[in-house]
């Protein structure tokens, strides 16, 4: 499998992932637009998380505003509306997360990825620097409330190849598995 070939399935499989994740939290992200589109000047939060495996390491980056992610509140908590801080936090738990999904959806392709800890930033106009890693993927949608992006920054090694062990099965989502 080509290296442009891994590039559409990992473009397919963060794709899917974020859909599903915000939907499950009641945001419907619009058609993905291309690396061509604009970049929107009004992003006010940015919540990254760090991974890695032995052949692969990286970050995912997600920016948008803090009403978008307060759209995204859990259900049970939208009696009211989060503070700031809560904002924030649940920032860092939505790009846990994506990237629990990715790292799920990875692992039929024998990827096992470990991740860090969230890290979220506030400020007036928040975006990526230039990418130094050799894949960079940016997925932009838009929201009913707005826009977000996605950003897949990855060192992957030289040969590496998604292919599919049909013997390995991911666990349902929201499984606990204690190691």
């Amino acid at each position: 499998m080509s290296s442009q070939a891994n590039v559409v399935r990992l473009d397919a499989l963060v794709e899917f992932a974020a859909r599903a994740l915000f939907e499950s939290h009641g945001l419907t992200l619009g058609e993905a637009q291309d690396e061509t589109s604009r970049l929107p000047d009004d992003h006010d939060i940015a919540a990254s998380i760090g991974f890695t495996a032995p052949q692969v390491q990286g970050a995912i980056l997600m920016t948008t505003r803090k009403d978008l992610v307060a759209r995204a509140w859990p259900r049970e908590l939208r009696h009211r509306e989060p503070s700031e801080r809560e904002v924030c936090d649940w920032a860092g738990e939505l790009v846990n997360q994506l990237l629990g999904r990715v790292k799920n959806a990875l692992v039929p392709f024998g990827l096992t990825l470990e991740q860090s800890t969230p890290t979220v930033v506030i400020g007036k106009h928040v975006h990526r620097a230039p990418p130094s890693t050799n894949v960079a993927r940016r997925y932009f949608f838009e929201t009913s409330v707005g826009s977000l992006l996605i950003y897949f920054d990855a060192a992957m090694a030289k040969g590496l190849t998604f292919s599919l062990d049909m013997s390995v099965r991911p666990g349902p989502e929201g499984d606990v598995h204690l190691f």
